[in-house]
């Protein structure tokens, strides 16, 4: 009888004992669950930081190919056009009695030195002069390689003006009317920040992931990219 009356006290106090180091174990591992949860919260706004810090790397150095990218082609247009430049003189005609006169050059400005006009212009700050030579060129050769080129052009102008509406639909024919030009990727990214302009970001943002999705690895994607993540916050 006293064994067992000794046994009781022993065994309340084993029980005693492990009850106590499961509720220590039990606060451990909540300890370190909220730990862990606490490092990757802090992980996540690193990651979120560093890819914040990478798309605004992207953004320029996309503008900066961007600009590498138009004075190389300018320079090339220049070239060419001061090779192309066509020019006729007319025969004077002479005769007994009558006064030999210069011949008067007759200058055909083709597409490219149209371009080149208007391009220089635009560079002076004559905008309206610019707009003008532009849109000559589309009227005249629509179908050459820089009519697309002008109509963006066109439009970067309205733009700068805060004419969003006529800006958007110069870039929508650059779009629609030379799908496989070289200035789409420009004229839709610009068409994004039209409709940012005019207050419809649902449109501006499905424009701008339409960039990103179609013209992968370009500076126009990597332009969208933060203009997203900006719209998106």
């Amino acid at each position: 009888m006293k064994k067992a009356l000794i046994l009781v006290p022993v065994s309340l106090f084993a029980f005693s004992c492990t009850q106590q180091q499961a509720t220590t174990s039990v606060n451990q591992i909540q300890a370190k669950v909220e730990e862990l949860s606490a490092k990757t919260s802090a992980n996540e706004k690193r990651i979120s930081a560093v890819e914040e810090r990478v798309a605004k790397l992207e953004d320029r150095s996309a503008a900066n190919e961007q600009q590498i990218y138009e004075l190389k082609k300018e320079l090339e247009e220049v070239k060419k056009t001061l090779s192309q430049i066509t020019v006729s003189a007319q025969p004077s005609t002479g005769g007994v009695g009558q006064q030999e006169e210069n011949p008067q050059p007759v200058v055909q400005y083709g597409a490219k030195d149209l371009y080149r006009q208007a391009f220089n212009a635009m560079e002076a700050g004559d905008l309206e002069r610019a707009k003008e030579l532009f849109e000559q060129l589309v009227k005249q050769y629509p179908d050459s390689d820089l009519a697309d080129n002008a109509l963006y052009w066109i439009g970067e102008i309205y733009y700068s003006h805060n004419d969003y509406e006529t800006a958007a639909n110069y870039f929508k024919q650059v779009i629609e009317k030379y799908p496989d030009g070289n200035k789409v990727p420009a004229a839709m990214l610009k068409l994004a920040l039209c409709y940012k302009g005019m207050g419809d970001y649902e449109k501006a943002k499905e424009t701008l992931r339409q960039v990103i999705e179609n013209y992968p690895g370009t500076p126009e994607a990597g332009i969208a990219k933060v203009k997203l993540m900006e719209l998106e916050r």
